[in-house]
């Protein structure tokens, strides 16, 4: 009888740090204690309906095997596809922040916008409003992440933003 209550009593406990872990580890937890990730990707997207799924699990899968924390913020520049509808569905199944704009703004508009919502200590950004190749996005953020620089994409960081190199 004493060894099924130490079995029991062993389940429960080994259920509950499996369930602590989880919690800690899960984006519910990041919010709750101010989780300042190492890393924001901020992608701004405008029509990209074709490509912008694969883009963002090729991103995802590839961030979440990286020792650094992250975060990914999508801010949808008042897309006329189907793009948002693709946004909305995959939001619910992954973890993302998701902006929407009601009109296409200016390139600087819509990085402020980005930029707030951010809380990365270094944010990669990825202005994608014109044709893009579903691996390009993921090709571009492996060279940013090797510190490589890259026209028309860039690194903010405390010190400033750099796209490519510098932004005037």
């Amino acid at each position: 009888m004493v060894g099924v209550f130490l079995l029991v009593l062993s389940v429960i406990i080994l259920c509950g740090l499996v369930i602590v872990i989880a919690f800690r580890r899960s984006y519910l937890f990041h919010n709750f204690h101010c989780f300042v990730p190492d890393l924001s990707l901020l992608l701004i997207v405008r029509n990209q309906a074709p490509i912008i799924e694969g883009v963002i699990k090729e991103l995802l899968s590839y961030y979440q095997s990286s020792p650094r924390s992250f975060e990914l913020v999508i801010y949808d520049d008042a897309s006329t596809d189907e793009t948002p509808e693709i946004l909305r569905r995959l939001v619910r199944g992954h973890n993302f922040t998701l902006l929407f704009g009601k009109n296409p703004s200016s390139y600087d508009s819509t990085l402020e916008a980005g930029f707030q919502v951010c809380r990365g200590k270094m944010i990669h950004y990825f202005l994608l409003t014109e044709r893009v190749g579903l691996r390009t996005v993921t090709s571009l953020a492996r060279c940013l992440a090797r510190g490589e620089k890259i026209p028309n994409f860039g690194i903010a960081c405390t010190s400033g933003v750099m796209s490519g190199t510098t932004i005037q």
